[in-house]
């Protein structure tokens, strides 16, 4: 059994999205001849969200070593008063975001925090590193980001040690729709960064096609096999056990963080338009957004009309999240209008994909994750500018859902994937749906460390 160090900021007691892409490698590596260990920060890091039920994940004898990361972003958040569970990986600011003080932060934020908050973590974490690889003879580096801080961290035992490096990309750094407003040195800087890892890794991973093409594009000089693409996928063990058990009402749920761009004005005004036009929407349709969101947002939900028919249950842990689409009738995906929001696929696609409830999707068609719903039969896509088309169809599947009997109500109880979807005529593919399992992207990452080491 060949040693890989994992760096990973985003591990547990951390919760979020973030987490479930190492933490299923880590389960999953060691049946295809590779035993992670881990290095990542205290458990008492400024996690925007923590979980500590995942910490029951992490397999029996996993070798984790904690280091100290000065949390830039905790005396950012102090100064600009921002709560804990507000995001700093946003581009686009909050309206309520105003003044001169918060502005001069986040030109602070935009010139000094390079490649980002946790930089402060990189001398500690290439000392505990190097330890590592000493104690534990390991044969081969990986780091995901973002943070990519990781990457840095990463890039420096390399040098050291000149183990081979394989770099994952969950988020295409200064491409990101995250990224902040830089001056033009600092956004030099982080170029040149950037660029840096991405030569010095032995390959570099993304989660999708865009992304993969994007990056080709840019660092044309490489070799093209390089670049590998290893998408974000779902565990059919979260599964097992939470049963589909729809709802009396029409419940659309949306789980996950939303902030900037991804706001669904159209879709909240459509609902809006429902709710005074129509006799019984109100009584028939429910609203929850689960996760961290903008303060618009929020405020917007609790203001009439919408109040009667949203709830906002904040973060939850991820078997909860896991249990809260299993009990939807519909899951709702928003994408960005940005350019760079159409190489986005979040990792919570794919668990709307294996929780078999169907999909409504608003965004551009020719994003990954939009034709990734299409591919597999899942769902709906309408661009944002279809108000027309979203109202139409919204209203239809409030009507289907609202006139269904008894027995079709009961059979959709029944716990085949299929079954919920195919109640408003959808016929997903479990061919393309399985794909995305957590074992197979395992052993899809052994072949690259195999051919890396």
């Amino acid at each position: 059994m060949r040693r890989v160090l994992f760096i990973l900021y985003y591990f547990p007691p951390s919760g979020g999205p973030g987490v479930q892409r190492g933490l299923k490698f880590i389960r999953y590596l060691p049946e295809f001849g590779w035993q992670p260990v881990v290095l990542t920060v205290r458990e008492d890091a400024a996690f925007p969200v923590r979980d500590a039920s995942l910490m029951q994940e992490l397999p029996e004898g996993l070798i984790v070593r904690r280091s100290y990361c000065p949390e830039l972003y905790g005396a950012y958040r102090a100064l600009t008063g921002r709560r804990a569970t507000q995001s700093l990986d946003i581009t686009s600011q909050s309206r309520a975001e105003g003044g001169l003080r918060r502005r001069l932060m986040r030109w602070i934020r935009g010139t000094f925090f390079i490649p980002d908050g946790r930089m402060g973590w990189l001398p500690f974490g290439i000392r505990q590193g190097t330890r590592m690889i000493r104690d534990y003879d390991c044969q081969l580096l990986f780091s995901s980001g973002p943070p990519f801080t990781t990457h840095l961290i990463a890039r420096g035992l390399h040098r050291r040690t000149a183990l081979p490096w394989v770099a994952d990309y969950r988020d295409p750094w200064t491409q990101a729709t995250f990224y902040p407003s830089r001056p033009m040195i600092a956004r030099r800087i982080d170029l040149a960064l950037e660029s840096s890892c991405i030569r010095e890794a032995e390959r570099n991973i993304v989660v999708g096609q865009t992304m993969v093409d994007e990056f080709r594009r840019r660092y044309g000089e490489l070799d093209p096999e390089r670049f590998v693409i290893i998408p974000n996928g779902f565990d059919p063990a979260d599964f097992r056990g939470i049963p589909h058990a729809p709802p009396d009402q029409l419940r659309i749920t949306h789980s996950g963080s939303l902030f900037g761009n991804r706001i669904p004005e159209l879709f909240l005004q459509i609902v809006e338009e429902l709710i005074e036009q129509e006799e019984g929407f109100a009584d028939g349709v429910h609203l929850c957004f689960a996760g961290r969101l903008d303060d618009d947002m929020r405020a917007r939900l609790r203001r009439p009309p919408l109040d009667r028919v949203a709830e906002l249950p904040g973060y939850l842990p991820h078997r909860e999240s896991i249990r809260l689409l299993r009990r939807s009738s519909l899951l709702l995906l928003l994408i960005g209008r940005d350019a760079q929001a159409r190489s986005m696929v979040t990792g919570k696609l794919f668990e709307y994909l294996a929780s078999g409830v169907p999909i409504l999707t608003l965004g551009p068609h020719d994003g990954d994750a939009a034709r990734l719903v299409e591919r597999t039969q899942a769902g709906w896509v309408f661009d944002h500018e279809d108000g027309e088309g979203l109202r139409k169809h919204l209203l239809n599947l409030w009507r289907t859902y609202r006139d269904r009997d008894t027995a079709a109500r009961s059979r959709a109880a029944k716990t085949d994937a299929t079954e919920p979807a195919a109640l408003f005529g959808l016929h997903p593919d479990p061919t393309e749906i399985n794909r995305y399992d957590r074992r197979e992207q395992a052993r899809q990452l052994a072949r690259l460390f195999d051919a890396s080491a």
